[in-house]
């Protein structure tokens, strides 16, 4: 006879469960890392707009530098200590020459607070930003400790939240985790028969987006057959064999790399 209070207490055991389980603390990581990205990078656009109406001459490539400069800079009596503790000598001594003769606007006083507590934001951003993505290391480093050894803590967290969790990770087969990430172009190559994705999340690992374009494919196999002991290690036997892993996989890099290429 069906019992539906059994059904119900096993059910809510069953979700209290997965709630419990740490993967979710590292897939909401990953998830808020990428968020606090876009919104870090959207408003510092907006910030190097915004201030570039007082301060049009003034660039600066690290979003993080520039948002110092912006909160504390003014060009008529410019704190060149902070400037250069900021910059550097050679690069502060240029700004300093530019804040004299720039062709800005005169903004009042209210309108350069305004710009600076979207600076100041947007480094308590940065902020939070890179104390998440020290947790996010913490986290992964236990959970999936031989994926993190071979593919680094950022891939590894990736993997395991694009995964759902480790323990489905380890179930995956390696041509799986290769194209991780790639779904679109996999759907893409099933429906119109366009070249398959060769990689996806694992284009990340440096060994794979700094070598030539025509052996990445064969990199990619190395690297997620290697991968997909390492997830299964984590997720099952919880034996840490990752330096053995990971010096196979280095060994075949090097084999792909120094073959001689076909013409």
């Amino acid at each position: 006879m069906f019992d539906r209070k059994k059904m119900l207490a096993r059910a809510r055991t069953q979700v209290a469960g997965a709630i419990r389980k740490r993967d979710n603390l590292l897939v909401q990581t990953v998830g808020s890392i990428d968020e606090l990205n876009k919104c870090t990078n959207l408003m510092c656009e907006r910030l190097s707009e915004w201030y570039g109406v007082y301060f049009p001459e003034f660039r600066h490539p690290e979003h993080k530098k520039y948002a110092q400069v912006a909160l504390m800079l003014e060009r008529a009596a410019p704190d060149e200590e902070k400037l250069r503790a900021i910059l550097g000598p050679e690069r502060a001594g240029v700004v300093l020459q530019r804040a004299k003769t720039s062709m800005g606007a005169n903004v009042t006083g209210e309108d350069l607070a305004s710009m600076r507590l979207l600076a100041s934001e947007i480094l308590s951003m940065m902020d939070l930003l890179e104390k998440t993505e020290a947790y996010q290391t913490k986290l992964a480093q236990e959970i999936a400790p031989n994926l993190s050894h071979i593919a680094g803590h950022a891939l590894a967290a990736k993997l395991v939240a694009a995964a759902g969790s480790i323990e489905r990770i380890a179930q995956m087969p390696a041509s799986t985790i290769q194209v991780m990430g790639a779904e679109k172009a996999l759907f893409k190559h099933l429906k119109s028969g366009s070249p398959p994705p060769k990689h996806g999340l694992i284009f990340q690992h440096p060994l794979i987006s700094t070598s030539p374009k025509k052996l990445r494919g064969k990199i990619a196999r190395a690297l997620s057959t290697n991968l997909a002991i390492a997830a299964r290690a984590d997720g099952i036997s919880k034996n840490f064999i990752a330096p053995a892993l990971k010096a196979r996989f280095q060994k075949r890099v090097d084999a792909i790399l120094s073959a001689p290429r076909k013409k």
